[in-house]
């Protein structure tokens, strides 16, 4: 790994070298607080269409939230930064975390629900919002409840979200 420093801001940066399959894609995330990662997801071309339908606010905003899901649940849940953690995210907080107002959120929640990427979902006696395993971002196997819950949706794109 060859480190690089810019000689105007001071900023250091890393080169690496990611091994990755035809069908997969490669991005960058920097969560505040925390080092650089990289995320390793699965991207079909069924996966890439119904991603390249988004508006670009639609897209930035779902790329914004998904570190929030929970790993086999898709659950969007605080993290102690964001919200209390284990606890299902209000529309205010993911409306913080995507850096929109709470009226555009809570619109472009509501046309995730009707385009059936997002899903309301009880969690003890509260209402928590969990992602269509079909646009996750994590890669991880998706659990029993999740693949209930979005059911009708992985039926009808005759997809295995855990397909590998």
């Amino acid at each position: 790994m060859r480190q690089f420093v810019d000689p105007d801001t001071g900023e250091v940066f890393y080169e690496e070298q990611i091994l990755r399959r035809p069908d997969e894609i490669v991005k960058v995330f920097r969560p505040a607080g925390r080092s650089a990662k990289f995320v390793k997801f699965k991207a079909s071309q069924k996966a890439k269409r119904r991603l390249r339908k988004l508006s670009l606010a639609e897209a930035g905003f779902l790329l914004k939230i998904a570190p929030y899901a929970s790993e086999g649940t898709n659950l969007l849940l605080g993290d102690n930064e964001r919200g209390q953690k284990g606890v299902p995210l209000t529309i205010k907080e993911l409306a913080r975390i995507a850096d929109c107002s709470y009226t555009q959120a809570r619109k472009i929640v509501r046309t995730f629900i009707e385009q059936r990427i997002l899903r309301w979902t009880e969690i003890g006696n509260r209402a928590a919002l969990a992602i269509n395993p079909l646009y996750s971002l994590n890669g991880k196997a998706a659990e029993t409840s999740l693949l209930q819950l979005f059911k009708k949706e992985i039926t009808e794109a005759g997809e295995d979200p855990n397909s590998k």
